[in-house]
């Protein structure tokens, strides 16, 4: 059974958030230089989801409790994530990820961890920073 199917698939959840990111891979043509731009919105939603913890951690100065039991959290979620891209674009150790998915293994992967990254990036923003004083 062929993979194509599975890789459309595995696109959608990315064609919405793709609409709302700015068009900072428009330009791209070749599929090497989408791979390229996706991981740098990679790298650039974990940058932002660096900062927010920063300023999270900040927020609770005074509240050791609450920055242990993050602090905990966040090292528990960064592995959790990793493993869900895993499971969602499964590669054994013997195996290529470019015979598995094609040359579009690098983007789908960085996609899937741009994806995740922000979502932990909106919790935190809306469980810690946005929520109105006295809100449990």
């Amino acid at each position: 059974m062929s993979r194509l199917p599975l890789l459309l698939l595995a696109l959608l959840p990315f064609a919405a958030s793709a609409a709302s990111q700015d068009k900072a891979c428009a330009d791209a043509v070749t599929q090497l230089d989408i791979n390229e731009c996706v991981a740098r919105e990679a790298q650039a939603a974990d940058a932002e989801l660096n900062a927010v913890y920063r300023q999270v951690m900040q927020q609770l100065q005074g509240q050791p409790v609450a920055i242990e039991k993050l602090r905990a959290a966040q090292r528990l979620w960064v592995p959790l994530r990793d493993a869900d891209v895993e499971a969602r674009y499964p590669v054994g150790k013997d195996e290529n990820p470019r015979v598995l998915y094609g040359s579009m293994y690098p983007m789908l992967h960085s996609a899937a961890l741009a994806e995740l990254t922000r979502q932990r990036t909106q919790w935190l923003r809306a469980t810690f920073i946005d929520r109105a004083e006295g809100d449990l």
